[in-house]
């Protein structure tokens, strides 16, 4: 589906202090803040769910990714494992929004309705792993995305950044009414 960002004040404040979390000075975080209710996404499932393509756009950018869920799917439903299952998560290499290549993994949880994925292996603000948790939000009838993502620091005297995401579904320009 086609999704807006939802960037309202408090949105913004939050996005703020992140980006503040990951180093970016007030002038930057200020710019940023300014410009980020531009933000869209694109999603789409293939491969019965195992593929997904989000194409992030934003006036930094474009960010195009496929994130490929592997290992048994959902591990929360089945209390024992069986022999012949792969377990594993797929490692592969994908670059981040900021051109930089790292390590991905992804997998469904809580009966496929929430696809969590890790970016692990990122040198930039200081180093560490990339992890987001995307849904469709209790209530809204499948029209907000939610993204809670994370920037988990290898330095462990830092403080993990957090933002919350919520796009709305964009049925204007694909037509699309759910």
């Amino acid at each position: 589906g086609s999704w807006n960002l939802i960037a309202d004040d408090a949105f913004k404040a939050e996005y703020d202090t992140y980006l503040k979390q990951l180093g970016f000075n007030r002038i930057t975080r200020g710019v940023a803040c300014s410009l980020i209710g531009r933000t869209t996404e694109i999603t789409r499932q293939s491969d019965g769910g195992r593929e997904l393509y989000v194409k992030g756009v934003n006036p930094k950018g474009t960010w195009e990714r496929t994130l490929t869920a592997s290992g048994y799917p959902d591990f929360e439903t089945h209390s024992e494992r069986k022999a012949g299952r792969d377990y594993k998560h797929m490692r592969r290499s994908i670059l981040t929004a900021d051109s930089e290549s790292v390590h991905a993994e992804a997998w469904w949880e809580k009966l496929g309705t929430r696809h969590r994925s890790w970016l692990r292996g990122a040198k930039k603000y200081g180093g560490g792993d990339f992890e987001s948790i995307r849904y469709l939000e209790e209530g809204s009838g499948g029209n907000v995305l939610v993204c809670e993502s994370s920037f988990h620091p290898r330095d462990e005297t830092k403080k993990k950044a957090e933002v919350t995401w919520r796009y709305q579904r964009d049925t204007v320009s694909t037509g699309v009414v759910s």
